[in-house]
């Protein structure tokens, strides 16, 4: 059984494209916008690969999508961490999820697994789409600019403005410092991420 790619992000040059433009036309630090390490452990790829992608290069999508899958997997779990900043158990993953212990072992530890079935609860157990296992290297980066490029394209220059009109929230704390237009559109993007991915998590923990 396959884990089902669901629908596939813009092409990566055309999010870059309207990310750098958009920027652009704000007065933004692009090279903050598009800070590759933060970028890369948003999508899940090398930071190698996503400073490569980001310069317009190709980066080859290794094996086919049963292997990005275990890959991807073994990704998210090795970088996730439960409230208390511990590892999670497998067999809790297992429990909440429905599926064998074992199952989830042999994923999280990037060895081939009987089927993938429970792949989709999985990923919505770490609030994240099925689209995370299977994405190429330039799909994952260009789902990752998502909430970066949505928030570019929804902000009015102003912050909170923004955040009541697009999610309800009543209030933001900086500490007491102010951020610059560059900083605001990050916090915009991230928040934006967030809560699509609670969106998506379909997977009660």
């Amino acid at each position: 059984m396959t884990v089902s790619a669901g629908d596939p992000p813009l092409p990566l040059a055309l999010t870059l494209e309207r990310i750098r433009r958009r920027a652009g036309e704000r007065g933004l630090d692009v090279e903050a916008v598009l800070d590759p390490r933060a970028l890369s452990e948003r999508a899940g790829v090398p930071l190698e690969v996503t400073v490569a992608l980001l310069r317009g290069e190709e980066a080859p999508a290794p094996g086919g999508i049963e292997e990005r899958v275990r890959r991807r997997a073994a990704f998210l779990y090795a970088v996730s961490r439960d409230t208390g900043g511990r590892h999670y158990r497998t067999a809790d993953i297992a429990a909440v999820i429905g599926a064998p212990p074992r199952w989830v072992d042999a994923l999280v530890s990037g060895r081939k697994p009987p089927h993938l079935r429970h792949c989709k609860a999985f990923a919505a157990f770490f609030g994240r789409e099925p689209s995370f296992l299977t994405d190429t290297p330039a799909q994952a980066v260009s789902r990752a600019l998502r909430p970066t490029l949505e928030s570019l394209d929804y902000r009015s220059g102003n912050l909170m403005a923004d955040l009541v009109d697009q999610y309800g929230l009543v209030s933001v704390s900086t500490r007491g410092r102010p951020l610059t237009r560059t900083q605001e559109a990050l916090l915009l993007g991230m928040i934006t991420g967030m809560l699509s991915a609670e969106r998506h998590a379909g997977v009660a923990r």
